[in-house]
């Protein structure tokens, strides 16, 4: 039976998973960045497209520089598994994507997510994240694009501004 601490720590976790699905649906490399942790940092994605990137510093930009090549892109992130170690936590999850790129094709992923998370002063962030593409097809998403609406700058700010 788990205790209450590590019920919580699971929750944040969780909401690591989302906040890093979010922020790249928005194509929000500050916000993406502030999830990575100062000391560890590697973001590894594997075949078909075999990329990684290292330091927290990086995180941010690279995020932007990938996604500004799809016209839209949505992860979504479902099912996961997380265990947590005291300071330490590893989880699996679970995500489809859809996208389309600017210049023809498109992207219908589904992939799991391997990670790693450290928790200093009190909050959880990624160290590592390794991708894993379960299926992939490159057809073209048919219908219309709308963009993806603006939050409130006050909630990105007290968000940005609980995770410096």
């Amino acid at each position: 039976m788990e205790n209450l601490e590590e019920t919580l720590d699971k929750i944040e976790v969780f909401q690591m998973a989302y906040k890093f699905a979010d922020a790249a649906n928005r194509k929000d490399g500050e916000m993406f960045q502030c999830l990575w942790d100062h000391q560890e940092a590697e973001w590894a994605i594997g075949p078909p497209i075999n990329v990684s990137f290292s330091g927290r510093e990086q995180m941010g930009t690279s995020l932007v520089h990938m996604l500004n090549r799809w016209e839209f892109f949505v992860q979504m992130v479902s099912g996961g598994v997380v265990e947590i170690h005291s300071t330490r936590a590893y989880a699996r999850f679970y995500v489809h994507e859809v996208a389309n790129a600017r210049g023809g094709g498109g992207n219908n992923n589904l992939s799991m997510y391997e990670d790693e998370l450290v928790k200093r002063e009190g909050l959880w962030f990624f160290t590592k994240r390794t991708y894993h593409t379960v299926f992939q097809s490159a057809e073209r998403q048919a219908g219309e694009v709308i963009a993806v609406p603006e939050i409130p700058t006050w909630i990105r700010e007290a968000s940005l501004a609980s995770r410096q």
